[in-house]
């Protein structure tokens, strides 16, 4: 397992992003990195996600910190969930909990190991590192189990797939459209001062979830750019200059 393979970089005091190069490995997903943050409170550390396992997150982290670290998974995609077995403390959203529990493959990336959630993790729950509190925000829609962690000391949320200025993928079968409108719309009214998604560029502005939300109206009444995408047929990838969305074909005319 290689201790090299992620690019790290301090996002400020406490919190730093390791990003995973999926795109190095999968460059047909179209997303260049996974974002997965450690955040340090006095007394413990969480990384939020973690990757697709084919790098040492666990080293990486050691080589941040000293202090015990969670594992908080904002959902259970594979490329976000992929290191987790290397931790001891494993916690995620009840609805997405079972998926940890068994190994499979990726095709074009290898195993993803079994991690089973130690913990599940709902809607207003408090998770204090130690001077330093993460409280959980249930933003269904990428999928039925996707979490917000919101950090106490900065008001930065990490939102992870929710929202992000890359390809968004929004076809899968366990997407949900409506879930992910009113979780975008409850991103664009939080006042955080940023935003630090799952994939590409980790900070963005909250500005950006109320954009990809008009975004995805226009999207969803046929006001927008769009091309099949490769990687998964009946999908279309509608452009929008920073970030593009994926859609399935008929979900134009459901709207």
């Amino acid at each position: 397992m290689r201790t090299d393979w992620f690019a790290v970089t301090p996002l400020g005091p406490g919190i730093w992003v390791l990003q995973d190069p999926i795109g190095r490995v999968v460059p047909e997903y179209d997303v260049s990195v996974v974002n997965l943050y450690l955040v340090e409170g006095a007394r413990r550390a969480a990384l939020i996600d973690s990757g697709m396992g084919l790098g040492d997150v666990l080293a990486a982290c050691r080589a941040l910190t000293g202090k015990p670290i969670i594992n908080l998974s904002t959902h259970s995609h594979w490329d976000h969930v992929g290191g987790s077995y290397q931790f001891t403390e494993r916690m995620i959203h009840a609805a997405e909990a079972e998926r940890l529990s068994a190994a499979y493959d990726v095709e074009g990336v290898g195993p993803i190991r079994a991690a089973p959630a130690t913990a599940k993790l709902a809607e207003g729950d408090v998770i204090d590192l130690g001077g330093r509190a993460i409280t959980v925000w249930h933003t269904p829609g990428h999928s039925p189990g996707h979490l917000t962690f919101s950090d106490d000391r900065t008001g930065a949320l990490f939102c992870a797939d929710t929202c992000y200025a890359g390809t968004l993928w929004a076809q899968t079968d366990d997407a949900n459209l409506d879930d992910w409108r009113r979780s975008l719309a409850r991103l664009a009214a939080s006042g955080a001062p940023a935003l630090y998604g799952g994939h590409e560029e980790p900070a963005q502005p909250p500005t950006l979830a109320a954009r990809v939300l008009a975004a995805l109206q226009d999207a969803l009444a046929g006001r927008s750019v769009s091309e099949p995408f490769a990687l998964d047929a009946g999908t279309l990838k509608h452009r929008f200059g920073q970030f593009s969305i994926l859609l399935r074909a008929d979900a134009t005319a459901a709207g």
